[in-house]
């Protein structure tokens, strides 16, 4: 029996992160059906597309974050659609709904309403301000979060314009933590034999997360700083990218991990220098002390490739990697080993998606992302006596 098989997950709204949020349920067992208009999720007009061609069911960000689900078309403007859409909510366990707030209560769909069909149904809200407060009606994207959050004004090169980090990580965040919340509030459902209505902030999940934002804040809060933009950030020691003979090494040093860069690139004239600074520590904090790892690491670096400097330092157990290109991931033997990319056959080709999070016996199975409207038939007749 697959993680949650028996489970029935009803996707209204569409975007990244209910996409995201449902298609985890899906990938382990869940039967999960995806509302959409007849026009489609947005998300399926997102590029890039297979093969550079357009097409409704070619988006690969769409591929990606819709396997293992059904696609039903319904027109929720019309009171037809809406009695259909009750009487699926009656039979499901979960709804996840990426519409403005009140979006759903205006056409008799809230959460009230709903559930008067399904008592201890579980309905998680994803927007990107939250259900209430001044922001709740605003729009919101993963640029504005970062701009809102704070991280922009840190990322980029020292004394030039703010840049976002590159694709939909904050979006793609929202749906893992919503997807988390979903399943703890399933289990209060089921315990305690009452609904529970999850209510998911985009930016404030972002706002939270010690990979984009909490960093930043925290450094204010504690230390009166705002964190500035550059590749080295925090101070004298390496933290960033470098180069090397076939491109570029991402490491962080810490001073606890100090001794590991040094016994890595062991160089007589940096051990020396640092031999002073243990005597003297207040040459420490000083353009000296960049200067002379500067002198010492990047020749070691433009001598190796990227993997030869990433095998030697993980050695020393200095944190250090090879930066690869999107092909050179494909076809890294560690993840091929592992079997962590997944094959999946839909009507448009053989699509390559990246694997479970995890691994767990039966644990992820992902099936293709549907058609629009492929299963609207055959699911509505569910309910047709």
């Amino acid at each position: 029996m697959r993680l949650f098989e028996g489970i029935r997950v009803i996707e209204i709204g569409g975007g990244i992160a209910v996409n995201y949020a449902t298609k985890l349920f899906g990938d382990c067992g869940a039967e999960v059906i995806k509302i959409e208009p007849p026009t489609g999720d947005l998300v399926r007009r997102m590029a890039p597309f297979v093969g550079n061609e357009p097409d409704d069911n070619g988006s690969a960000v769409f591929l990606h974050t819709n396997t293992s689900k059904k696609s039903v078309v319904l027109d929720l403007e019309q009171s037809d659609a809406r009695d259909s859409l009750l009487k699926l909510v009656a039979t499901a366990d979960i709804v996840v709904e990426g519409l403005k707030p009140d979006a759903l209560a205006a056409m008799g769909l809230g959460f009230d309403d709903l559930v008067k069909v399904q008592p201890t149904l579980v309905m998680t809200s994803i927007t990107p301000f939250g259900q209430d407060g001044p922001y709740a009606q605003y729009e919101g994207s993963e640029l504005i979060y970062y701009g809102m959050g704070g991280p922009l004004g840190g990322n980029g090169v020292e004394d030039d314009i703010p840049v976002k980090l590159g694709g939909y990580m904050s979006i793609y965040q929202t749906g893992n933590s919503a997807a988390t919340a979903t399943l703890a509030a399933l289990l209060v459902a089921e315990g305690q034999n009452e609904p529970v209505h999850v209510d998911v902030s985009g930016f404030e999940t972002g706002l939270s997360s010690s990979d984009r934002r909490t960093t930043f804040l925290l450094n204010y809060a504690y230390n009166g700083e705002l964190t500035g933009r550059g590749n080295v950030l925090g101070g004298i020691l390496p933290n960033g990218a470098f180069p090397t003979d076939d491109g570029y090494v991402q490491t962080v040093v810490t001073q606890a991990w100090l001794p590991r860069m040094l016994e890595t690139i062991a160089d007589d004239d940096l051990t020396a220098y640092f031999a002073k600074v243990a005597q003297d520590p207040s040459m420490f904090a000083t353009m000296e002390t960049k200067e002379a790892i500067d002198a010492a690491l990047y020749p070691w670096l433009l001598q190796r490739t990227r993997q030869e400097a990433m095998e030697e330092a993980q050695r020393h157990k200095w944190p250090l990697t090879a930066i690869k290109t999107p092909t050179e991931v494909l076809e890294d033997p560690h993840y091929k080993m592992r079997g962590f990319f997944t094959e999946v056959t839909h009507p448009i080709g053989t699509v390559v998606h990246p694997g479970s999070p995890f691994n767990i016996e039966d644990g992820w199975n992902p099936s293709a992302a549907p058609r629009l409207g492929e299963h609207t038939v055959a699911v509505l007749a569910e309910f047709t006596s």
